[in-house]
């Protein structure tokens, strides 16, 4: 009888392991992706391109309307990491204090239809140009 109740007890382990092993693997599914970057842009045309780290990141302001010491934007940014490419398109606003936050969506690609954020922040600037340094993330589908 010892012998079955340590086998149970055992196989009961075992079983919450597997189905601990399986919420985390879940959980670690639906983590956004994060894919940091460094961008410069060019004043005049509102394009931006950076490539750091792998990530070739591509993006046109579409839309830009000042609103008091801030902006609201729209852009198109196209990403491509290795074989992984898509294109987003996102708005939000430009802070006097020196960020960039936009949202939206994955409109095209890997990740069709996932919600993207996006935080820049200015690292430098000349009469033309200005560059950024920032986060874009990826939140799954099924997050």
């Amino acid at each position: 009888m010892t012998n079955v109740k340590a086998i149970f007890g055992l196989l009961v382990a075992v079983v919450v392991g597997v189905v601990a092993f399986g919420a985390a693997q879940a959980s670690a599914s639906s983590a956004p992706i994060v894919i940091p970057y460094a961008k410069t842009c060019n004043e005049a045309t509102g394009h931006c391109v950076g490539n750091a780290g792998g990530v070739e990141i591509d993006m046109q302001v579409t839309s830009f309307r000042a609103t008091g010491n801030a902006a609201q934007l729209t852009f198109t940014e196209k990403i491509k990491v290795g074989a992984i490419s898509f294109t987003a398109e996102m708005n939000g606003h430009v802070s006097p204090a020196g960020f960039i936050v936009l949202n939206g969506r994955v409109t095209e690609g890997s990740f069709a239809g996932a919600q993207v954020h996006q935080r820049s922040n200015l690292v430098g600037a000349t009469a033309t140009t200005n560059s950024w340094t920032g986060e874009l993330r990826i939140m799954p589908a099924s997050a």
